[in-house]
């Protein structure tokens, strides 16, 4: 078991204490100084083993109602099948995690703790994008009960569109997938109730 504690001479309540499911335990005195221990804890799991996939990505989520374009940037680190930890260096300090069945992310001041077995719409969205750069789209096509198609893409890749047949207030209506000839992904589009669409594209080491 790790324990971490910063200002330990902090009376306890002041203190803000969390038990995770691989025997961490960490207590910090200020919100901020939770985030930093709880991403540095996350990553140690996820960093140890060999990575299938390490690079940088540029996130671009459009609104289309107004036309908004709200820009993201950061590194990714993806190992099969379920460990991904996306850290934004723009806006500094977010960052989207799976690791296993729990998905944790704090971006633009919103933040989530789930284990998604608990939880049928996050799983959904969890799976979504997990098997999206495992290259599983069928998968995807099958849980989200939507049609998909494949056609050739750049260079000898794969262009994947995904398309639920019935639109839920929650969760993900489509996707588009673009794949290297190699399989590797290298474009994810989120497409999600309420005219919203989120554009990865992946530069991979």
């Amino acid at each position: 078991m790790i324990f971490l504690c910063i200002n330990n001479h902090a009376p306890d309540s002041f203190m803000t204490k969390c038990q995770y499911p691989a025997g961490i335990v960490f207590a910090a005195s200020t919100p901020a100084m939770k985030k930093i221990l709880t991403l540095a804890l996350l990553l140690c799991g996820i960093v140890a083993g060999a990575q299938d996939l390490e690079g940088t990505f540029t996130q671009a989520k459009t609104l289309k109602i107004s036309g908004r374009v709200i820009k993201s940037e950061g590194t990714i680190t993806y190992s099969a099948p379920d460990q991904l930890a996306m850290l934004y260096t723009k806006p500094d300090g977010d960052y989207f995690i799976i690791d296993g069945p729990y998905l944790r992310m704090d971006m633009r001041g919103v933040a989530l703790d789930v284990n998604t077995e608990n939880n049928k719409t996050v799983k959904a969205q969890r799976n979504a994008i997990l098997y999206g750069i495992a290259g599983r789209y069928e998968e995807i096509a099958r849980e989200m009960d939507a049609d998909c198609t494949v056609s050739a893409g750049k260079d000898g890749g794969k262009h994947v569109v995904i398309k639920v047949r019935k639109a839920l207030p929650k969760g993900y209506t489509g996707m588009e997938l673009d794949y290297k000839k190699n399989g590797q992904l290298r474009r994810m589009v989120l497409e999600e109730f309420g005219d919203i669409s989120t554009e990865y594209i992946l530069t991979v080491n």
